[in-house]
């Protein structure tokens, strides 16, 4: 082999090392985050492990990037957690409100030996139980004897929607008409259910209860 063929395959030999050193320098993630669903009140934890982190990891909501720290200034409920020797950089939210019902990418930054990387975007939903209901009738007027008037039940401020099933004496009433307007806050719904009783009631705990037999 003359000098120049073997120039050639040294050079050759040297890019194919480059490129398998550039493939395994390459961060990638091991684990991304999925889509989760949280009662309000519990603790959420969207996993995210990397290989090879050789950029800075970070953790992004509805577009803000929350910070390299593993305690995240200005959001004291939010930490990340897990061993980052290992690649963990798993995002904890504790006591979840719906202010965490959100978007959220888990995000690496560039580094000399990679590009950067970010996750699929994933969502926390948040289930937010109803205030307490009520009844809301209108006794502006005198009732009538023989007429019928409409009793509603509002569930306020839930998330999705409450479903509302009214009794009387015990028995399941029909002919319940349901709607949604929207809550005290963004994304919170009052579910207002309304049905047709007659003239006959009794004031309970500051609620109408119709009562027709």
């Amino acid at each position: 082999m003359d000098f120049m063929s073997a120039w050639i395959v040294s050079l050759s030999a040297l890019l194919f090392l480059c490129l398998i050193w550039g493939t395994h320098a390459q961060q990638a993630f091991r684990s991304e985050p999925r889509n989760l669903t949280v009662r309000m009140g519990a603790t959420a934890v969207l996993r995210c492990e990397v290989l090879r982190a050789s950029g800075t990891v970070q953790w992004v909501k509805d577009g803000l990037l929350l910070g390299p720290q593993r305690s995240l200034p200005g959001f004291p409920r939010y930490s990340m957690i897990g061993n980052p020797t290992k690649g963990q950089y798993h995002l904890q939210i504790e006591k979840a409100q719906l202010e965490d019902d959100a978007s959220y990418e888990c995000q690496v930054g560039r580094s000399e030996s990679s590009r950067a990387i970010i996750s699929s975007t994933v969502w926390v939903n948040m289930l937010i139980p109803p205030s307490k209901p009520y009844f809301e009738v209108d006794m502006a007027t005198p009732w009538t004897a023989g007429k019928k008037y409409v009793v509603t039940c509002i569930a306020p401020d839930a998330k999705p929607m409450a479903e509302i099933t009214l009794y009387k004496d015990g028995v399941e009433l029909t002919g319940v008409e349901s709607f949604n307007m929207s809550g005290s806050k963004d994304k919170l719904l009052n579910t207002h259910a309304d049905v047709t009783e007659c003239n006959e009631f009794r004031h309970t705990a500051n609620c109408y209860l119709a009562l027709c037999d």
